[in-house]
């Protein structure tokens, strides 16, 4: 059996609630993501969910929470060790360099980091994953979908309405504690009374209703078992923290309901393999998490400490 290969994983998600994935505002009014097809010879603006909300909901966000917690980081992390696990990082220093033994390090370690890849203060390191957009099961998109769906997933003609007909409008309230019953119970008395300015306002915008199904999709490129682990791993505690995409999840907007298809690899994964390469991951981090502590101390310094370490090596010449 092979020990790396590819992997294609095809996404069905449903929204159980309405979707407020937000792509500009005008006034007060929040506009859905959407982007420009071309169907039937005319332009069309449909909604779209964002490859890069995916990776860092789906994937980076969740998986990055599970390292912080087995390694016990909670409260002790920098700002560059955070930023790289749950953002991906960024170059700091202005000389780009390879460093063998941090790549190294990184790809024995962080299972999760080769499959995302990320920046380091000086050097970028790619990852092996394509994170396909959420695209809407709907008319326009019919021919898309039908040679980007596995052959044996039949589409589900009583979606394929007009992108429209998935959109709603939405308005909600933010009131004034002076117009509330409450506030004659909590104010004082000089607050209650007299011209004060007013802290109602009205906001709204679009969403996609309950019920819409998104196509999205990840391929693996040469990943081992454990990458294959820490991939379903963190769709999982996606799924088990409440499945969210998007804004205003504080009033119940964005909850997905995620299924896929995995695409078997010949001599490598198949589908029944899943959850014993979850088994292999979480080992591995268990039994790895003091050298992963180590390599984020080591390559995410605090650049006070690494000064007064280069000085007391220099005194020391």
């Amino acid at each position: 059996m092979k020990t790396t290969g590819t992997v294609k994983v095809h996404c069905i998600s449903r929204t159980l609630s309405p979707l407020t994935h937000m792509m500009e505002t005008a006034g007060n009014e929040s506009i859905i993501n959407r982007e420009k097809i071309f169907h039937k010879g005319t332009v069309k603006s449909i909604p779209v969910i964002s490859g890069n909300a995916i990776r860092h909901k789906m994937l980076r966000e969740p998986g990055g929470m599970y390292l912080v917690e087995q390694c016990g980081l909670k409260g002790k992390l920098t700002i560059d060790q955070a930023n790289y696990m749950f953002y991906g990082g960024a170059l700091t220093e202005s000389t780009v360099a390879e460093n063998m033994k941090t790549l190294a390090g990184l790809k024995e370690l962080f299972p999760l980091y080769r499959l995302l890849g990320g920046s380091l203060r000086n050097q970028i390191i790619a990852g092996s994953i394509i994170v396909q957009r959420g695209i809407l099961v709907c008319e326009e998109n019919r021919e898309v979908l039908e040679v980007s769906l596995p052959e044996n997933y039949n589409l589900p003609e009583q979606q394929l309405k007009s992108s429209e007909e998935f959109i709603k409008e939405y308005q909600y309230t933010r009131s004034d504690i002076q117009k509330s019953k409450e506030g004659t119970e909590i104010l004082k008395a000089e607050e209650q009374e007299g011209e004060t300015k007013t802290n109602l306002m009205i906001y709204n915008g679009q969403s996609i209703i309950p019920g819409t199904l998104f196509y999205h999709g990840f391929i693996l490129q040469n990943i081992s078992r454990l990458e294959v682990g820490a991939f379903f791993h963190s769709l999982q505690n996606w799924k088990d923290s409440g499945g969210i995409i998007g804004g205003y999840s504080r009033i119940g907007h964005g909850r997905l309901d995620l299924n896929f298809i995995m695409e078997d690899s010949e001599d490598f994964i198949t589908a029944a393999d899943i959850e014993v390469c979850i088994s292999e991951y979480k080992s591995h981090v268990e039994t790895n998490k003091e050298k992963c502590i180590k390599w984020l101390n080591d390559n995410f310094q605090d650049k006070k400490k690494k000064t007064e370490k280069q000085e007391v090596l220099i005194d020391g010449e």
